[in-house]
């Protein structure tokens, strides 16, 4: 089937217009909302899960109709966003499913709250352990493949199942839709590792990161989306960053260059 990069039917904003936050302020804007504001990461994650799904299904046509979808999941929030992703997937229609970048023990509180609930209605089986032939077979059978691998905290290269994933995405040259940032792109500055996500589109989580900005970087992040993760707008005030009516028109917005 055809997906589609800029599936039209969003909000659209300018992003010159729209602001963009380092990594350290990135940072800082999520300790207050959890610290300061009672926002947990459960409450983070599942805002940024539906969107993920909701901006899919719009780059599948709108419609569930048993589209594959897999999902690349990090142990980091960022994955637990892609996990939460494929839950309202498959109530929506889509037969999709993540692949984990990394070992259960060791994922975030909140990932691992995502992977128990997939457990319990049957998408996730107990024990996941598939061969590199299965997971290029995977990738080659889906029709959009969803990066949430690392989130924008790494500077470097992914390493690791992650970097091994990031290959295997790449190779199988199916269109990625990557979240926040794509894998192997630094959200600081914008330098391209290797290995690297090249995606067809890039949901932006709450504000661009520098880094998505840079020239350099524009071949691995395709078209932009950015998404409201319901962090109150008065954080962002507090650090005097403006964001106005950027999410009046509905939560999630494409960002024209």
């Amino acid at each position: 089937m055809t997906v589609k990069a800029d599936p039209g039917g969003f909000p659209q904003r300018r992003i010159a217009e729209v602001p963009s936050v380092s990594v350290s302020q990135m940072r800082e804007i999520q300790r207050v909302a959890q610290e300061d504001f009672g926002v947990d990461i459960l409450q983070i994650t599942e805002a940024a899960g539906r969107s993920i799904a909701e901006l899919t299904l719009s780059m599948l046509g709108g419609k569930g109709r048993g589209q594959r979808v897999t999902v690349l999941a990090g142990g980091g929030n960022k994955g637990g966003a892609g996990i939460c992703a494929v839950r309202h997937l498959v109530n929506w229609g889509v037969d999709a499913h993540p692949v984990f970048g990394e070992i259960e023990t060791e994922m975030s509180f909140a990932t691992r709250r995502q992977i128990a609930t997939l457990r319990a209605i049957g998408v996730v089986e107990h024990e996941q352990h598939m061969s590199e032939i299965d997971l290029e077979d995977e990738l080659a059978g889906a029709d959009l493949v969803i990066d949430a691998l690392v989130g924008y905290g790494l500077a470097g290269p992914p390493f690791g199942l992650a970097a091994a994933l990031t290959d295997l995405a790449v190779t199988s040259r199916r269109p990625i839709l990557a979240v926040d940032m794509p894998t192997g792109v630094n959200a600081a500055t914008g330098e391209v590792h290797s290995p690297a996500i090249r995606a067809t589109t890039t949901l932006i989580l709450d504000l661009p990161k520098e880094g998505i900005l840079q020239p350099g970087c524009r071949q691995c992040v395709g078209e932009l989306y950015l998404a409201d993760l319901g962090i109150p707008r008065a954080i962002h005030e507090r650090m005097g960053i403006r964001t106005g009516g950027l999410f009046a028109e509905g939560p999630i917005v494409r960002l024209r260059r």
